[in-house]
């Protein structure tokens, strides 16, 4: 008991509610798969982004080396024209002249000795006094070095405008060493990087080797002619791509790459909102799918859900005792249930037939009280119908027995029960209660309950009277009111009946005195006639109350029809049918 206790008090949850459960555990690793791989797509992402960033400063990088590098090519070809003997200045000017009217990004050629004079600048015509070159150190380089330099930004001596110098010596005569210089303004390094045409909300920009930016394609206004922060210019060495704010405080993911030789650096950067927003579009499609594909699963396991309940409440209607006039239920679709539906069919089946009298095929006591159960409750929660109950005796069964034998009594007994399974519906209950004593419970409708109850009692009592033998019937006939049985609790059908140790919940087979009768338990014609003034509801236990008063009133009914001459049926009250 204890056990059974603990079983029933254990939470319990829905076949639904298992199943959505299911799915969501289902569902949790392809979750937790999805999260992964978008965190993974991410990263992925970034690398991808790095690996983007790597190129394109490389090729800005390339882009301006190549761009220095023809120059300086142009300047040791001019350089070269000279015999390096004897240098004819006018010649040199004239042909500097010509180089720099054909590069238009070249502002003018000069040629500087080692103590910065300017010797010619074809900005200015050949001749006139011209002042010290704005760039010594880069000029003296070139010298030391004995290879092209490019300076850093600073500001023209002549034009008084921030320009750059590309310069390569020139050797004459013995000891007379120039520098054959190029100024270049930094409108020049701007159409370089335009060029690359990077991303949209990338840019780039050039610095020279001292920090100062000489070109930016973002806004280069605000920040050409200007240093670098402190965070670049301790990065120009490595070759890692890192975060850092700009000189606008914009965070930034930049990368930074030699230009060449030069001692300049070309830099590439992305700011941080235009690759969240990057990674915020992917994110909410991939949400939106994401979103779409769980509405899709949870909509399909509720569905599914839905369909798999109704499957089993389908096998479990199965497993019902079905009313008389059910049709059969369709199987159901899900094969462990139809299994165990087929099982406990079967098993049913065996139960049901455990419970019918052997004789007859009648149902027995337990049986009748089961299906006139289902009857009254049907007929409780239906106003327009009344319960009918009718107790049929034979009449002259001692005589047939005491003259014939017990075997021509067993004849007429399956007889009776002939005429009264023909003489109503499959939906209405027939049964034998023991020896010579019937019991029929009808569910008729109100209107004509007691037209119906009557024309059946006399079908019952012509079709007895013509097994021969003798033999008739009295029938007693009760109606109930409609709607008029009060509601009882709802309780399993095993609590109503003894628990007396038998088979099927079939009453105990026990000694009876005045006021009962008895079934001998064979199935035959133990049962005799004669008058016990019994109380028929005492014939089945446990029966609900108006089944029981339904039963003490047919029975009755059924005294009555024997004392006014047998062979006949009686309705107890007739105003019943008033």
């Amino acid at each position: 008991m204890a056990g059974f206790k603990r079983t029933r008090n254990t939470p319990t949850m829905g076949v639904r509610g298992w199943l959505l459960l299911l799915a969501l555990v289902a569902g949790l690793p392809t979750t937790l798969f999805s999260v992964f791989a978008m965190v993974e797509h991410m990263r992925a992402q970034q690398e991808k982004t790095d690996a983007e960033l790597h190129r394109q400063v490389l090729a800005v990088a390339q882009a301006v080396d190549a761009e220095l590098s023809a120059k300086a090519a142009m300047l040791h070809a001019l350089a070269a024209s000279q015999d390096s003997e004897r240098m004819d200045i006018g010649q040199l000017y004239r042909q500097a002249k010509g180089v720099g009217s054909v590069h238009r990004e070249v502002q003018s050629l000069a040629l500087v000795d080692h103590d910065g004079n300017q010797i010619f600048n074809t900005w200015e015509p050949l001749g006139v006094a011209l002042p010290p070159t704005g760039d010594l150190a880069s000029a003296r380089r070139a010298l030391d070095e004995d290879r092209p330099v490019a300076s850093d930004l600073f500001q023209g001596s002549i034009l008084h405008q921030p320009v750059t110098a590309l310069g390569v010596p020139m050797q004459v005569s013995r000891g007379h060493r120039y520098v054959l210089r190029m100024y270049i303004g930094v409108a020049a390094y701007a159409r370089v990087l335009e060029a690359e045409r990077l991303p949209e909300g990338w840019s780039a920009k050039l610095v020279d080797g001292q920090g100062t930016i000489l070109a930016r394609t973002l806004l280069p206004e605000l920040a050409v002619g200007k240093s670098v922060g402190p965070r670049l210019r301790d990065v120009f060495h490595s070759s890692e791509v890192m975060e850092a704010e700009n000189r606008e405080g914009v965070p930034v993911r930049f990368a930074v790459a030699p230009v060449g030789g030069w001692g300049w650096h070309a830099v590439v950067q992305v700011p941080m909102t235009t690759l969240q927003s990057a990674m915020r579009g992917y994110l909410l499609r991939l949400a939106g799918i994401g979103g779409a594909c769980i509405v899709v699963g949870v909509a399909g396991a509720w569905l599914l859900s839905r369909r798999f309940v109704a499957e089993v409440e389908l096998a479990a209607r199965s497993c019902l005792l079905p009313e008389a006039d059910d049709e059969p239920a369709r199987p159901t679709m899900v094969r462990e249930l139809r299994q165990v539906g087929d099982e406990l069919a079967a098993s049913r089946e065996r139960e049901e037939m455990a419970l019918r009298d052997g004789l007859t095929g009648l149902a027995g006591r337990a049986l009748f009280l089961r299906h006139a159960r289902r009857l009254l409750e049907g007929s409780r929660h239906d106003e327009s119908l009344r319960l009918a109950v009718m107790f049929i005796d034979l009449d002259g069964f001692k005589q047939l027995n005491d003259q014939y034998g017990h075997a021509e009594g067993d004849v007429v007994l399956r007889r009776t029960a002939r005429v009264l399974e023909g003489a109503v519906r499959s939906s209405d209950v027939v049964g034998r209660l023991g020896g010579d004593e019937f019991v029929l419970c009808l569910a008729l409708q109100a209107d004509t309950a007691c037209e119906v109850a009557r024309g059946v009692a006399a079908r019952i009592v012509s079709g007895v009277a013509q097994i021969g033998f003798g033999i008739g019937c009295s029938v007693g006939i009760a109606l109930g009111k409609a709607g008029g049985y009060p509601e009882m609790p709802e309780k399993d059908l095993a609590a109503d009946l003894p628990d007396d140790g038998t088979d099927g919940g079939q009453a105990a087979v026990r000694p009876y005195g005045p006021g009962e009768w008895a079934d001998d338990g064979s199935g035959g014609t133990g049962g005799q006639e004669d008058d016990r003034g019994r109380a028929a509801g005492a014939a089945l236990p446990g029966a609900p109350a108006p089944l029981r008063a339904l039963l003490e009133e047919a029975d009755k009914a059924m005294y009555v029809a024997k004392q006014a001459g047998k062979n006949s049926y009686h309705l107890l009250d007739m105003s019943t049918c008033e």
